[in-house]
């Protein structure tokens, strides 16, 4: 009986480490119609998970926070899907922009994928910036840190590495398939002042005197 009990005492301990490792993803604050898989937000803190498509409407944002030390704010009329777990390690940005500062790994590999209709993106722990333009054009800066991005579909790559926003733009022709590259378009829809802001939020500061990147 003492054997049983020993092992099932053991069984519980290893689903609370378990446990512990998940992540927990949740929207801490949204301002207007903000959905999750079509159903309204109604209150902050609303878990995400898996597979869920985050909308949000004109004049409408939200905020989501990933084990405390990352946040992604979503700004209007923009679609993300959360596909993040144990065994996926990407973040489908169809349509809007986002502003993001990661500093806590979430992911098994240290890193996670971010695809747009242009471009991919491979992210560790920075401050990056995307707005995609339309169905053909994506703008992406890396604020702080290091990202390595390539056009969708494109075997080569180019990782950029900087202190203080460092933009590329992406336009996919989609009759041949091909991507350009604009390797300098400037900064553009987002200042240094919204990134720290956003830092703030989870009790953490931008050295913009060097890269960002664990």
């Amino acid at each position: 009986m003492k054997k049983i009990f020993l092992f099932s005492l053991l069984i519980l301990s290893l689903a609370s480490c378990q446990d512990s490792l998940k992540n927990r993803v949740y929207i801490s604050s949204y301002s207007g119609i903000v959905t999750v898989n079509g159903g309204t937000v109604k209150s902050s803190g609303f878990k995400i998970e898996f597979g869920n498509i985050i909308e949000t409407g004109t004049d409408s944002h939200c905020d989501l926070i990933i084990n405390e030390k990352n946040i992604i704010r979503i700004s209007p009329r923009s679609r993300l899907v959360f596909n993040i777990s144990e065994k996926s390690n990407e973040l489908i940005f169809e349509k809007g922009q986002i502003a993001a500062v990661i500093r806590k790994q979430f992911t098994d590999k240290g890193q996670f994928t971010i695809t747009t209709p242009s471009s991919t993106a491979d992210v560790r722990g920075t401050s990056f910036f995307i707005k995609v333009e339309n169905d053909k054009r994506t703008y992406f800066c890396v604020c702080n840190g290091s990202v390595t991005l390539r056009g969708k579909g494109d075997a080569g790559s180019e990782t950029v590495t900087a202190a203080r926003h460092s933009a590329r733009r992406f336009t996919l022709d989609k009759k041949t398939g091909f991507v350009t590259i604009d390797r300098d378009p400037g900064l553009l829809y987002h200042n240094s002042t919204e990134l720290e802001s956003l830092a703030a939020k989870i009790n953490e500061t931008i050295d913009w005197t060097q890269p960002d990147v664990f």
